[in-house]
């Protein structure tokens, strides 16, 4: 079996600092066809316009279920402000708000993001082995004991994990895992627990 590399991050913020950096967790849903026209978008507007200079593009994803096509892209920023103020660069670029927004948007049937708080290092080619996404639900309080216990387990290589979240908003409560096993990993928090699966297909420069 062919491990997966990967680095556990243990520093922490020194206090009446910043938060350290962030990924967003952008989630889009698109009919079959509205997806299509979308993706072109994406790829001949988006990225070209964006680059790295209004965050760093981490990993792209596409699952379908039936007619329906959902799209995830994570973006890594150094902080909530410095996302805040290139979000703001960005709607000053003509060719983003005049060309892409306005033919994008559109096409995109529902949006929903999420501000992640990346627990392990990762980039284009660590999360590129990724095919499942695995969000734990976890009760109040419970979510810090969630994270130790698959750290623990990624630092004995019992697990196979390229990606490990804590969520900052919309839900707190909530783990993010992603791997190449269709598996979550295993916690025991003597709890309930709620564990979602899904299924993903890399897209574009993360494909292998």
């Amino acid at each position: 079996m062919r491990r997966v590399p990967c680095s556990l991050w243990t520093a922490a913020t020194p206090p009446g600092e910043d938060m350290s950096m962030i990924d967003e967790l952008r989630e889009y849903q698109f009919t079959a066809q509205a997806w299509e026209k979308y993706w072109d978008l994406f790829e001949s507007l988006c990225l070209p316009i964006r680059g790295d200079e209004y965050g760093k593009l981490q990993g792209m994803w596409q699952e379908r279920v039936g007619d329906k096509v959902t799209f995830r892209h994570i973006w890594r920023y150094d902080s909530l402000d410095e996302r805040a103020r290139l979000r703001g660069e960005l709607i000053k670029v003509d060719a983003w708000r005049e060309y892409f927004l306005p033919q994008a948007a559109p096409q995109v049937s529902k949006q929903f993001l999420q501000v992640l708080t990346p627990k392990l290092e990762t980039d284009l080619d660590s999360l590129a082995p990724v095919r499942y996404l695995h969000v734990y639900r976890c009760p109040t309080g419970k979510a810090a004991a969630v994270i130790q216990q698959i750290s623990t387990a990624i630092a004995q290589e019992r697990v196979q994990v390229c990606g490990l979240w804590a969520t900052e908003f919309s839900d707190p409560n909530q783990v993010v895992v992603m791997g190449p096993s269709a598996e979550a990993p295993l916690v025991d928090i003597q709890t309930s627990l709620v564990i979602e699966t899904r299924t993903l297909k890399p897209l574009g420069i993360q494909a292998v």
